[in-house]
């Protein structure tokens, strides 16, 4: 066996064509959808049709006001969201980011690019970029899950995928144990333009797995806006939600599965 035939054979041994959907564990016999069954596509992409999200910060406010992105500065920053952060949703980000499931990235990042498309503004990317990790997380991590989930939007949108321009310049404190003063006062001059690429009246995508308060996408943006972009949208798996959708997502099975 050549090394090509070698290698493609591991390939399908841990990335099999025939795989297990990851949020329902059945097969995926078809595997149009980087994994992901029809019937979990299906139920995902009603989420964000059904539930009431902000159209700035995509926070899923299930008709109430948002209480994430109201003391946000001018910005031209707009984000959306895939899924509440809870439940399924919620093991399988903490699974790509902490337990080395790197091959979540293909169906996660399938369902973000299928998001944009259906927020209409994939025609109107330039380019995508991935949320830079301080290079000491990176290395401890082994991998930027960010840059593994932009690599997949980038193809499924087909936009070419910026993967320097934006650099972290410091590390502080992780943003985990912050409130939302201390997250942007954190980040603040945390992100440079690398300048090796032309961002100048462009409209970039950013792309991260999780928005909270918002102070990590801001603070890129803040970096981008400097350099001359002119439109910056942001892209995640998941995103809060408001104290009136906690109660259905409770009682909805597909939130929660059994058996882990």
């Amino acid at each position: 066996m050549n090394c090509f035939k070698w290698r493609d054979s591991l390939l399908e041994l841990f990335f099999p064509s025939k795989s297990i959907c990851p949020i329902c564990w059945q097969k995926d016999l078809e595997g149009k959808y980087q994994g992901v069954c029809p019937s979990c596509l299906k139920k995902i992409m009603e989420i964000t049709r059904e539930v009431e999200t902000c159209p700035r910060c995509g926070y899923f406010t299930a008709g109430e006001a948002c209480p994430n992105c109201r003391y946000w500065a001018e910005s031209v920053l707009t984000v959306g969201s895939v899924v509440p952060y809870d439940g399924v949703f919620k093991e399988l980000i903490h699974d790509f980011k902490y337990n080395e499931k790197k091959e979540f990235a293909f169906p996660l990042g399938y369902l973000m690019a299928y998001r944009v498309k259906e927020m209409g503004i994939a025609e109107k990317i330039h380019a995508i970029m991935p949320v830079p990790l301080y290079i000491g997380r990176e290395i401890e991590r082994g991998y930027n899950q960010s840059l593994l989930l932009a690599k997949v939007i980038a193809k499924e949108l087909q936009k070419p995928l910026w993967r320097d321009a934006l650099e972290r310049k410091h590390f502080h404190h992780t943003q985990t144990i912050l409130g939302r003063k201390e997250r942007v006062e954190n980040l603040a001059g945390a992100f440079e333009y690398a300048r090796n690429e032309d961002v100048n009246g462009n409209s970039i995508l950013l792309v991260d797995d999780i928005i909270t308060t918002g102070a990590t996408l801001l603070s890129c943006t803040n970096t981008l806006q400097k350099a001359g972009a002119q439109q910056v949208y942001g892209i995640t798996w998941a995103a809060g939600y408001s104290l009136k959708l906690l109660k259905e997502m409770q009682e909805n099975n597909f939130f929660h599965r059994e058996g882990r």
